[in-house]
Protein backbone atom coordinates (compact mmCIF):
# COMPACT_ATOMS: atom_id res chain seq x y z
CA UNK A 1 0.00 0.00 0.00
CA UNK A 2 1.47 3.36 -1.06
CA UNK A 3 1.15 6.63 0.89
CA UNK A 4 -1.86 7.86 -1.09
CA UNK A 5 -3.78 4.64 -0.56
CA UNK A 6 -2.88 4.72 3.12
CA UNK A 7 -4.23 8.26 3.49
CA UNK A 8 -7.47 7.34 1.70
CA UNK A 9 -7.90 4.29 3.92
CA UNK A 10 -7.26 6.42 7.02
CA UNK A 11 -9.85 8.99 5.93
CA UNK A 12 -12.43 6.24 5.37
CA UNK A 13 -11.73 4.79 8.82
CA UNK A 14 -12.08 8.24 10.39
CA UNK A 15 -15.42 8.75 8.66
CA UNK A 16 -16.66 5.36 9.88
CA UNK A 17 -15.60 6.19 13.43
CA UNK A 18 -17.32 9.59 13.19
CA UNK A 19 -20.51 7.97 11.85
CA UNK A 20 -20.46 5.38 14.65
CA UNK A 21 -20.19 8.14 17.27
CA UNK A 22 -23.19 9.96 15.78
CA UNK A 23 -25.39 6.87 15.70
CA UNK A 24 -24.34 5.78 19.19
CA UNK A 25 -25.43 9.20 20.41
CA UNK A 26 -28.83 9.03 18.71
CA UNK A 27 -29.78 5.32 18.74
CA UNK A 28 -30.07 3.85 22.24
CA UNK A 29 -30.32 0.02 22.15
CA UNK A 30 -31.75 -0.04 25.69
CA UNK A 31 -34.67 2.09 24.40
CA UNK A 32 -35.71 -0.49 21.78
CA UNK A 33 -39.50 -0.85 21.54
CA UNK A 34 -40.32 -2.93 18.45
CA UNK A 35 -40.15 -3.32 14.68
CA UNK A 36 -41.55 -1.38 11.76
CA UNK A 37 -43.69 -3.70 9.62
CA UNK A 38 -45.49 -1.34 7.22
CA UNK A 39 -44.45 1.96 5.65
CA UNK A 40 -45.33 4.42 2.90
CA UNK A 41 -44.32 8.01 2.20
CA UNK A 42 -46.62 9.44 4.87
CA UNK A 43 -47.16 6.84 7.60
CA UNK A 44 -45.54 3.85 9.26
CA UNK A 45 -46.82 1.05 11.47
CA UNK A 46 -44.85 -0.43 14.34
CA UNK A 47 -45.44 -3.65 16.29
CA UNK A 48 -44.64 -3.29 20.00
CA UNK A 49 -44.74 -5.82 22.83
CA UNK A 50 -45.99 -4.95 26.30
CA UNK A 51 -42.60 -5.88 27.78
CA UNK A 52 -40.75 -3.20 25.81
CA UNK A 53 -43.58 -0.69 26.19
CA UNK A 54 -43.22 -0.96 29.98
CA UNK A 55 -39.41 -0.99 29.83
CA UNK A 56 -39.23 2.47 28.18
CA UNK A 57 -41.86 4.02 30.44
CA UNK A 58 -44.79 3.80 28.02
CA UNK A 59 -45.55 5.08 24.51
CA UNK A 60 -47.59 8.29 24.90
CA UNK A 61 -49.64 9.65 22.03
CA UNK A 62 -47.65 12.16 19.92
CA UNK A 63 -44.33 10.93 21.31
CA UNK A 64 -41.30 10.51 19.06
CA UNK A 65 -39.92 7.18 17.84
CA UNK A 66 -37.00 6.55 15.51
CA UNK A 67 -36.66 3.70 13.00
CA UNK A 68 -33.38 2.55 11.50
CA UNK A 69 -31.46 -0.42 10.10
CA UNK A 70 -28.18 0.84 11.57
CA UNK A 71 -26.45 -1.12 14.32
CA UNK A 72 -24.92 1.68 16.43
CA UNK A 73 -22.28 -0.70 17.81
CA UNK A 74 -20.96 -1.53 14.34
CA UNK A 75 -17.59 -0.03 13.41
CA UNK A 76 -18.29 -0.41 9.68
CA UNK A 77 -20.96 2.25 9.07
CA UNK A 78 -20.64 3.93 5.68
CA UNK A 79 -22.47 7.25 5.98
CA UNK A 80 -22.99 7.40 2.20
CA UNK A 81 -25.19 4.29 2.06
CA UNK A 82 -28.97 4.53 2.01
CA UNK A 83 -29.35 2.63 5.28
CA UNK A 84 -27.08 5.03 7.20
CA UNK A 85 -29.97 7.16 8.44
CA UNK A 86 -32.98 6.98 10.70
CA UNK A 87 -36.60 7.98 10.24
CA UNK A 88 -38.26 10.22 12.82
CA UNK A 89 -41.80 9.08 13.65
CA UNK A 90 -44.60 10.59 15.72
CA UNK A 91 -47.05 8.25 17.44
CA UNK A 92 -50.62 9.02 16.35
CA UNK A 93 -52.89 6.11 17.31
CA UNK A 94 -53.24 2.36 17.57
CA UNK A 95 -52.93 0.23 14.43
CA UNK A 96 -54.75 -3.03 13.79
CA UNK A 97 -52.93 -6.35 13.48
CA UNK A 98 -54.25 -9.36 11.49
CA UNK A 99 -54.83 -11.36 14.68
CA UNK A 100 -56.63 -8.60 16.61
CA UNK A 101 -60.11 -10.15 16.36
CA UNK A 102 -58.88 -13.51 17.60
CA UNK A 103 -56.93 -11.82 20.41
CA UNK A 104 -60.02 -9.89 21.49
CA UNK A 105 -62.10 -13.08 21.48
CA UNK A 106 -59.59 -14.80 23.77
CA UNK A 107 -59.50 -11.83 26.14
CA UNK A 108 -63.30 -11.69 26.35
CA UNK A 109 -63.63 -15.44 26.98
CA UNK A 110 -60.93 -15.30 29.67
CA UNK A 111 -62.54 -12.29 31.33
CA UNK A 112 -65.89 -14.11 31.34
CA UNK A 113 -64.34 -17.13 33.06
CA UNK A 114 -63.06 -15.11 36.01
CA UNK A 115 -66.01 -12.70 36.18
CA UNK A 116 -66.81 -12.01 39.83
CA UNK A 117 -63.37 -13.01 41.13
CA UNK A 118 -62.29 -9.57 42.32
CA UNK A 119 -58.95 -10.76 43.67
CA UNK A 120 -57.46 -11.44 40.21
CA UNK A 121 -57.51 -10.09 36.67
CA UNK A 122 -58.06 -12.00 33.45
CA UNK A 123 -54.33 -11.81 32.59
CA UNK A 124 -53.41 -13.61 35.84
CA UNK A 125 -51.23 -16.71 35.47
CA UNK A 126 -54.06 -18.92 36.74
CA UNK A 127 -56.44 -17.60 34.07
CA UNK A 128 -54.19 -17.32 31.00
CA UNK A 129 -51.17 -19.45 30.15
CA UNK A 130 -47.80 -17.76 29.64
CA UNK A 131 -47.54 -18.50 25.90
CA UNK A 132 -50.96 -17.02 25.14
CA UNK A 133 -50.23 -14.00 27.32
CA UNK A 134 -46.96 -13.41 25.47
CA UNK A 135 -48.59 -13.62 22.02
CA UNK A 136 -51.43 -11.29 23.04
CA UNK A 137 -48.90 -8.75 24.31
CA UNK A 138 -48.17 -7.49 20.78
CA UNK A 139 -49.98 -4.39 19.52
CA UNK A 140 -49.71 -2.13 16.50
CA UNK A 141 -48.99 1.60 16.61
CA UNK A 142 -49.80 4.03 13.80
CA UNK A 143 -47.14 6.71 13.25
CA UNK A 144 -46.75 9.75 11.05
CA UNK A 145 -43.42 10.19 9.28
CA UNK A 146 -41.80 13.48 10.32
CA UNK A 147 -38.62 13.18 8.27
CA UNK A 148 -35.17 11.62 7.95
CA UNK A 149 -31.95 12.28 9.83
CA UNK A 150 -28.75 11.47 7.94
CA UNK A 151 -25.06 12.34 7.94
CA UNK A 152 -23.25 14.53 5.46
CA UNK A 153 -19.74 15.93 5.22
CA UNK A 154 -19.65 19.55 6.36
CA UNK A 155 -17.49 20.67 3.45
CA UNK A 156 -16.13 19.65 0.07
CA UNK A 157 -12.83 18.44 1.52
CA UNK A 158 -12.35 14.73 2.14
CA UNK A 159 -11.33 15.26 5.77
CA UNK A 160 -14.32 17.48 6.62
CA UNK A 161 -16.20 16.28 9.75
CA UNK A 162 -19.70 14.83 9.49
CA UNK A 163 -22.76 16.91 10.32
CA UNK A 164 -26.24 15.73 11.20
CA UNK A 165 -28.78 16.78 8.56
CA UNK A 166 -32.57 16.57 8.50
CA UNK A 167 -35.03 16.27 5.63
CA UNK A 168 -38.76 16.68 6.20
CA UNK A 169 -39.70 13.54 4.22
CA UNK A 170 -38.30 10.18 3.12
CA UNK A 171 -36.64 9.83 -0.26
CA UNK A 172 -37.40 6.12 -0.64
CA UNK A 173 -38.79 3.10 1.17
CA UNK A 174 -38.76 -0.69 0.83
CA UNK A 175 -41.97 -2.46 1.92
CA UNK A 176 -40.15 -5.74 2.59
CA UNK A 177 -37.32 -4.38 4.72
CA UNK A 178 -37.56 -4.34 8.49
CA UNK A 179 -36.41 -1.45 10.66
CA UNK A 180 -35.75 -1.52 14.39
CA UNK A 181 -37.67 1.11 16.34
CA UNK A 182 -36.48 2.97 19.43
CA UNK A 183 -37.93 5.58 21.76
CA UNK A 184 -35.34 8.37 22.08
CA UNK A 185 -34.71 9.65 25.57
CA UNK A 186 -32.16 11.79 27.39
CA UNK A 187 -29.33 13.08 25.18
CA UNK A 188 -30.80 11.50 22.03
CA UNK A 189 -34.16 13.24 22.49
CA UNK A 190 -32.34 16.47 23.33
CA UNK A 191 -30.43 16.29 20.03
CA UNK A 192 -33.66 15.70 18.10
CA UNK A 193 -35.98 18.32 19.59
CA UNK A 194 -33.26 21.00 19.69
CA UNK A 195 -31.83 20.23 16.26
CA UNK A 196 -30.86 23.18 14.11
CA UNK A 197 -29.37 22.82 10.65
CA UNK A 198 -25.66 23.79 10.59
CA UNK A 199 -26.29 25.88 7.47
CA UNK A 200 -28.91 27.89 9.37
CA UNK A 201 -26.42 28.60 12.14
CA UNK A 202 -23.89 29.78 9.55
CA UNK A 203 -26.51 32.01 7.92
CA UNK A 204 -27.47 33.57 11.26
CA UNK A 205 -23.80 34.08 12.10
CA UNK A 206 -23.19 35.86 8.79
CA UNK A 207 -26.23 38.05 9.36
CA UNK A 208 -25.92 38.84 13.07
CA UNK A 209 -22.38 37.87 14.10
CA UNK A 210 -21.14 35.40 16.67
CA UNK A 211 -24.11 36.13 18.92
CA UNK A 212 -26.14 33.75 16.73
CA UNK A 213 -24.59 30.56 18.07
CA UNK A 214 -24.98 31.47 21.76
CA UNK A 215 -28.39 33.14 21.86
CA UNK A 216 -30.55 30.08 22.45
CA UNK A 217 -33.18 30.36 25.20
CA UNK A 218 -34.88 27.57 27.14
CA UNK A 219 -38.67 27.74 26.90
CA UNK A 220 -39.67 24.51 28.65
CA UNK A 221 -39.31 20.73 28.76
CA UNK A 222 -40.58 17.92 26.53
CA UNK A 223 -43.90 16.67 27.84
CA UNK A 224 -45.99 14.28 25.77
CA UNK A 225 -49.02 13.83 28.02
CA UNK A 226 -50.83 15.74 30.75
CA UNK A 227 -50.64 12.51 32.78
CA UNK A 228 -46.95 13.02 33.52
CA UNK A 229 -45.99 10.42 36.13
CA UNK A 230 -42.46 10.85 37.44
CA UNK A 231 -41.93 7.19 38.33
CA UNK A 232 -41.82 6.31 34.61
CA UNK A 233 -38.25 7.65 34.56
CA UNK A 234 -38.72 9.75 31.44
CA UNK A 235 -36.01 12.40 31.34
CA UNK A 236 -36.94 16.06 31.62
CA UNK A 237 -35.42 17.13 28.31
CA UNK A 238 -35.15 20.93 27.95
CA UNK A 239 -36.40 22.64 24.79
CA UNK A 240 -34.57 25.65 23.38
CA UNK A 241 -35.27 28.20 20.68
CA UNK A 242 -33.00 30.63 18.87
CA UNK A 243 -34.76 34.03 19.10
CA UNK A 244 -33.18 35.16 15.83
CA UNK A 245 -35.05 32.38 14.04
CA UNK A 246 -38.25 34.29 14.88
CA UNK A 247 -37.20 37.62 13.37
CA UNK A 248 -39.15 38.57 10.24
CA UNK A 249 -41.14 35.34 10.56
CA UNK A 250 -44.73 34.36 11.29
CA UNK A 251 -44.85 32.24 14.44
CA UNK A 252 -47.83 30.58 16.14
CA UNK A 253 -48.01 29.12 19.64
CA UNK A 254 -50.53 26.39 20.46
CA UNK A 255 -51.21 24.48 23.66
CA UNK A 256 -53.82 23.26 26.09
CA UNK A 257 -55.19 25.47 28.85
CA UNK A 258 -52.82 26.01 31.78
CA UNK A 259 -49.76 24.63 29.99
CA UNK A 260 -47.78 27.88 29.91
CA UNK A 261 -48.60 29.63 26.62
CA UNK A 262 -48.64 33.11 28.18
CA UNK A 263 -45.40 32.56 30.08
CA UNK A 264 -43.75 31.16 26.96
CA UNK A 265 -44.83 34.27 25.03
CA UNK A 266 -43.21 36.42 27.71
CA UNK A 267 -39.98 34.42 27.52
CA UNK A 268 -39.92 34.77 23.73
CA UNK A 269 -40.64 38.51 23.84
CA UNK A 270 -37.98 39.04 26.49
CA UNK A 271 -35.37 36.97 24.63
CA UNK A 272 -35.98 38.89 21.38
CA UNK A 273 -35.74 42.20 23.27
CA UNK A 274 -32.45 41.18 24.87
CA UNK A 275 -30.81 40.41 21.53
CA UNK A 276 -29.86 44.07 21.30
CA UNK A 277 -27.77 43.69 24.47
CA UNK A 278 -25.69 40.79 23.15
CA UNK A 279 -23.27 42.87 21.15
CA UNK A 280 -19.48 43.01 21.03
CA UNK A 281 -16.84 44.06 18.52
CA UNK A 282 -17.44 41.02 16.30
CA UNK A 283 -21.23 41.29 16.26
CA UNK A 284 -23.39 43.45 14.09
CA UNK A 285 -25.81 46.00 15.48
CA UNK A 286 -29.20 44.34 16.02
CA UNK A 287 -32.07 46.81 16.08
CA UNK A 288 -35.39 45.17 16.91
CA UNK A 289 -38.85 46.51 17.63
CA UNK A 290 -41.82 44.58 18.99
CA UNK A 291 -45.50 45.42 19.17
CA UNK A 292 -47.65 43.16 21.35
CA UNK A 293 -51.41 43.35 20.86
CA UNK A 294 -52.83 42.44 24.25
CA UNK A 295 -56.68 42.39 24.23
CA UNK A 296 -56.84 40.43 27.50
CA UNK A 297 -54.40 42.60 29.42
CA UNK A 298 -52.01 39.76 30.22
CA UNK A 299 -48.92 41.84 29.50
CA UNK A 300 -50.16 45.41 29.94
CA UNK A 301 -51.23 45.00 33.57
CA UNK A 302 -49.36 44.03 36.70
CA UNK A 303 -49.00 40.30 37.30
CA UNK A 304 -47.55 39.34 40.66
CA UNK A 305 -47.34 35.67 39.60
CA UNK A 306 -44.31 36.37 37.39
CA UNK A 307 -42.92 39.49 39.11
CA UNK A 308 -44.09 41.62 36.17
CA UNK A 309 -41.52 40.03 33.87
CA UNK A 310 -43.47 41.10 30.78
CA UNK A 311 -42.89 44.76 31.66
CA UNK A 312 -39.15 44.28 31.37
CA UNK A 313 -39.37 44.07 27.58
CA UNK A 314 -42.45 46.13 26.79
CA UNK A 315 -43.38 49.79 26.63
CA UNK A 316 -47.01 50.45 27.43
CA UNK A 317 -48.84 52.63 24.92
CA UNK A 318 -52.06 54.21 26.14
Amino acid sequence: MNIEQGLISRLKDDKKADAQQWFQRLIQPNEYVGDLYSINYETARVIIHDFYRAKVGGIPSLSFLIASRVDPNSSNIDFKTEDASFILLRVMDAASLPQDKEAERIRVETAQRISGETEKHWDHASAMDARTKNLLGFAGVQCRIIGTFFLEASGHQENAPLNLKFGSDISNYYPNRGLKVYKPNGDALNSIVNYIDPSNILELKNRYGNVAKDAKVQIGHVRYASTNRKYQNIDDVPVYIHPMDLLNQKTALFGMTRTGKSNTTKIIAKSVFELRKLRDKENKDIRIGQIIFDPNGEYANENVQDNNSAWLCCTKIS
